[in-house]
């Protein structure tokens, strides 16, 4: 849970509530994993986080403009318009998790 992170470094420029932001990061690991070899919620790294926040951000708003085709309360599963939403995120990932290896999905040594 990175909501602190969120509060102290994205503060001025913050869109999403922070008492809302915890649903929003769920969210955006769960995208963010689709496209990493490693749960990205594990990493301590500030980069990583960064990318959390932003990805958190984009769904959020993506969301406020009605990208959801379903949502599930049941397990925090959303789904938005393909195409665009995936564009985004992974090109959010690639911005923060391109030195990281996370993004990395071959052999582990």
């Amino acid at each position: 849970m990175i909501v602190g992170f969120y509060g102290r470094v994205y503060g001025n420029d913050a869109k999403i509530p922070l008492e809302s932001f915890y649903l929003w990061e769920k969210r955006a690991v769960a995208a963010l994993n689709r496209f990493t070899a490693r749960d990205v919620a594990q990493s301590p790294d500030d980069n990583v986080k960064m990318c959390i926040c932003e990805t958190a951000e984009f769904l959020y708003e993506k969301a406020k403009t009605s990208g959801i085709i379903s949502e599930n309360n049941d397990g925090y599963s959303v789904h938005f318009e393909q195409g665009k939403t995936e564009e985004g995120i992974y090109n959010i990932a690639v911005k923060w998790l391109s030195k990281s290896g996370l993004l990395y999905r071959g052999d582990v040594l």
